[in-house]
């Protein structure tokens, strides 16, 4: 098959078109034939090389991928060739404590697809049938790839892990990325009132359009906690949704309220930060970091996809031969939303 690869980790040179065996599916495992792959920022981190990463070469990346079942390995139940999947990339090892507890995302072995093993980046990818979701026909392949990784990424991390409260005010880092857009609609969708807080002009209509009722630039206001506390009547919010890391973190921890609540799921700046703990005890604030979803928010958060109560902000959309320019795209810090590679062009 024809895969996006690398050999090497490095900047977007390293990308290329190659013939790659792929093999057939194994037990409880399930061929799909890609119609759509979209890409993440941790696909940069994974072909640039992190640390704790070791990479077999050459590697397949994409992490969020959507497609059609063309071949059932044994035992595979509930479905059949011809289905159209959508794919959780996360790969649990089903036995550890936490897995067998339904939180697969704390599994003791976790892989991603994309991340540790092949992914969605070529014209076929082997998947476990207990990681598929059907589509329903109405749903386009373009939209399926690009809403799944970050739709149950800011899902876990506004339900589960900030546990948002009808009414509570919101702040949302990043607003203009995949992570962020999709945050904005679903703290709407669950009840809460957004501030989104991004770098331009586009990013900030963009925000108003998907319901925040209140957008600050932060290029034009470096000290944007302070407009933060200013429009939350001087009491903070309750809730800061971020993904940017080192950057914002002191001034989002001090536009807190009492009880507030800070989420992390990345550091695309960096990954220090310096807690004024006075700070943290009297206003008995929580430090929550998530990562991933369970399988039952995985479905929670594309059935609100699939009711149309959420939607993917798609930045633009490549043919497969242009996968390195997509990914050029996506690290351009004015992209907005997510970059889908449509693989029917």
């Amino acid at each position: 098959m024809k895969a996006a690869v690398y050999t090497s980790h490095g900047n977007t040179s390293v990308i290329e078109i190659q013939e790659v065996e792929i093999g057939r599916p194994k037990s409880n495992e399930v061929k799909i034939a890609v119609k759509a792959f979209a890409l993440n920022r941790l696909d940069v981190w994974t072909r640039m090389g992190m640390p704790s990463l070791k990479l077999e070469f050459p590697h397949v990346g994409a992490s969020d991928f959507a497609g059609e079942i063309i071949e059932l390995g044994a035992n595979v139940q509930n479905y059949s060739i011809g289905d159209r999947v959508a794919v959780n990339p996360t790969i649990s090892c089903g036995f550890c404590l936490h897995c067998r507890s339904g939180e697969i995302s704390l599994c003791d072995d976790i892989h991603l697809m994309g991340e540790h093993v092949w992914g969605g980046a070529a014209e076929y990818a082997i998947v476990p049938s207990t990681n598929l979701l059907l589509l329903p026909d109405d749903v386009a392949f373009v939209e399926a790839a690009a809403v799944a990784l970050t739709a149950l990424t800011s899902y876990r991390m506004i339900r589960n892990r900030a546990q948002i409260k009808p009414g509570e005010l919101v702040l949302v880092t990043g607003s203009g990325g995949g992570v962020g857009t999709i945050s904005v609609q679903i703290a709407i969708e669950l009840g809460g009132r957004v501030i989104a807080l991004t770098s331009n002009k586009d990013k900030e209509s963009n925000a108003r359009e998907l319901g925040a009722e209140h957008v600050i630039n932060y290029r034009e206001n470096p000290e944007w906690g302070k407009e933060v506390w200013e429009y939350s009547g001087r009491t903070g919010v309750d809730i800061v949704i971020d993904s940017s890391g080192e950057k914002v973190f002191p001034q989002a921890i001090r536009a807190l309220a009492k009880g507030g609540r800070y989420v992390t799921c990345g550091a695309t700046t960096g990954t220090k930060g310096e807690v004024n703990l006075a700070l943290l005890f009297w206003k008995q604030l929580s430090i929550l970091g998530s990562t991933m979803s369970s399988h039952a928010e995985f479905e929670e958060v594309m059935d609100l996809f699939f009711q149309g109560r959420i939607a993917p902000v798609i930045d633009s959309v490549y043919t497969f031969d242009k996968v390195t320019e997509a990914h050029k795209r996506l690290e351009d810090p004015e992209h907005m939303g997510k970059i889908v590679i449509d693989m029917e062009l």
